[in-house]
């Protein structure tokens, strides 16, 4: 476990914080204050719609960041206060689950705990249904657990929430259907091989949420299964599965260069 843990201290180049490693030796250590700090600076672009913000089109953008640097880039070009003070909801970076999930897993690492990004679906936001969700894993000195920075949830279980390789295995082996994953307007296997690629991707540190990029599996029916499209994820999802070390998770990508996200890949 030694050697996993390390490799998920260190930062990847999606969690590096770059000129903004000072600035979080004031911060706490504990992973749920942690999380706290990441909900003072980022607003969800659905709670800024529920609350009404007027969002332009270059705020709007923000969403497509992808790097924890470049998200505390935008946080102080908005606020410049210590990034433990928490900011008006006008005065925050407006992202999703991937920025809240992101900037968590940078900042537990750069703390010093051993932690990573979990692309999956979560219970939680409506009965009978699992909706496509970042979360964190992190290690506590004897297991790994799971929480939602994004609402403030910990110990989360597998009720609560199923990684992308779970999923992707529990609806491949029919234990699950397929239909009732998604992210309330596409369901199914897009859905679920998207995920799985985002997953597997941040298990290997590089942390990168959408597949837009992916012709691989750009088929049609998006929706429907494709055997052979579906028998080499399954195959992805084996070799992820079986990985004990951080040289062996890198290399899952490593082999199958068209799932792995270019350098310049933006989040959607």
């Amino acid at each position: 476990m030694s050697e996993i843990a390390d490799f998920y201290r260190s930062p990847s180049r999606t969690t590096d914080l770059g000129r903004h490693q000072d600035a979080v030796r004031a911060l706490p250590a504990g992973a749920e204050e942690l999380g706290a700090v990441v909900r003072g600076l980022l607003i969800h672009d659905f709670d800024a719609s529920v609350r009404g913000l007027p969002l332009s089109a270059e705020r709007r953008s923000q969403m497509q960041t992808a790097g924890a640097s470049a998200i505390l880039d935008t946080v102080v070009s908005l606020d410049p206060a210590p990034l433990h003070r928490e900011r008006p909801p006008e005065r925050k970076m407006v992202g999703f689950c991937y920025h809240f999930a992101l900037l968590h897993c940078a900042l537990l690492r750069a703390t010093g705990t051993p932690a990573r990004a979990r692309c999956g679906f979560a219970s939680y936001f409506g009965p009978g249904r699992w909706i496509d969700h970042w979360v964190v894993e992190y290690f506590d000195g004897d297991r790994w657990r799971l929480t939602d920075p994004q609402i403030g949830r910990g110990g989360l279980t597998r009720d609560d929430f199923q990684d992308g390789l779970t999923a992707w295995r529990l609806c491949r082996d029919g234990a699950s259907d397929p239909a009732s994953y998604g992210n309330g307007q596409l369901w199914g296997w897009d859905e679920l091989r998207g995920t799985l690629i985002n997953d597997v991707g941040a298990l290997s540190k590089v942390e990168i949420s959408g597949w837009y990029w992916c012709d691989r599996i750009r088929v049609d029916p998006v929706d429907q299964p494709h055997a052979d499209l579906d028998a080499a994820l399954d195959m992805l999802c084996s070799d992820a599965e079986a990985a004990q070390s951080g040289p062996v998770l890198r290399d899952c990508l490593d082999r199958y260069p068209d799932l792995r996200p270019p350098a310049d890949a933006v989040a959607r």
